[in-house]
């Protein structure tokens, strides 16, 4: 029997993202090991400013940042974003031709996230997405969520999450991995408020896991559409947006809006 050369192309972008997941996870583990050698030299450096102190008079140590001040900077772009105008529908036009192997490119104010589009397992949750993409409906709206070390998340259409409309409109049926082992670093899920909900609003998940953990997986339960997977070239970008600042207090959906917002420019759907 002959191999289908678009499922295996789609075996071999599978094998090369788990592979740069790993990878990214070493970087990360390095990153965290130099990150507490440095605060301890910081700490060594501030314990002997006091020591001078008290016996020399004040003496200038050096500033001390929060873990949001340091890695979240803002992410400016030399273009203006869009003004929003997310329109409403009463169903998604059906864009993507059978038999052909589809991508999007979210251009956003942190730079490009280019995202394979898995229009076999999701053709529903794919082609909805891909709709409303050409319709300019996610032009100019932010990533209204970010939930560090765990998903990113847009397509709200006044970006405040709870306040009608939530939506396009419509709602798309689920189409549901096999395994919540799938909810992995890279992967576009479809957010939902209950069986069938889903709409506009995607996620990407951000989840590595700390040394000494071996499961990938977020702990999401299975109950959202994964319909893309971020390329391993656009992983820099989702890892800036997970490491913006956020405006915290006590006010769950408040907390996990970023300080500076993170606008989609627009999102290109082509084909591969």
């Amino acid at each position: 029997m002959s191999r289908d050369p678009k499922r295996a192309r789609k075996k071999e972008a599978r094998d090369a993202r788990v592979a740069a997941v790993e990878a990214q996870l070493r970087r990360r583990r390095i990153a965290r090991v130099a990150g507490v050698v440095a605060f301890l030299v910081v700490l060594a450096v501030l314990i002997g400013s006091s020591l001078r102190e008290e016996e020399n008079g004040p003496t200038e140590a050096a500033p001390v940042e929060t873990a949001g001040e340091a890695d979240g900077g803002p992410c400016p772009t030399a273009e203006d974003p869009p003004e929003p105008d997310p329109q409403q529908f009463d169903a998604p036009d059906d864009v993507l031709a059978e038999g052909v192997d589809y991508a999007a490119v979210i251009r956003t104010s942190c730079g490009d996230i280019e995202v394979d589009l898995l229009e076999d397992a999701a053709p529903e949750n794919a082609n909805s997405f891909a709709f409303l993409a050409q319709n300019g409906f996610y032009d100019g709206l932010t990533f209204h969520r970010v939930e560090r070390n765990f998903v990113i998340q847009a397509g709200d259409p006044n970006g405040e999450n709870g306040v009608p409309p939530d939506g396009p409109g419509y709602s798309v049926p689920d189409e549901l991995p096999d395994r919540p082992s799938e909810y992995v670093f890279g992967v576009v899920g479809m957010a939902n408020s209950g069986p069938d909900t889903g709409g506009s609003q995607f996620f990407i998940i951000t989840y590595l896991p700390p040394e000494g953990v071996e499961s990938e997986a977020a702990g999401l339960p299975k109950q959202y559409s994964i319909f893309g997977e971020v390329s391993e070239d656009s992983y820099a970008v989702i890892e800036r947006i997970d490491d913006q600042r956020t405006k915290g207090g006590p006010d769950p959906v408040e907390a996990s809006v970023p300080v500076e917002p993170v606008y989609i420019l627009g999102i290109d759907i082509v084909e591969r």
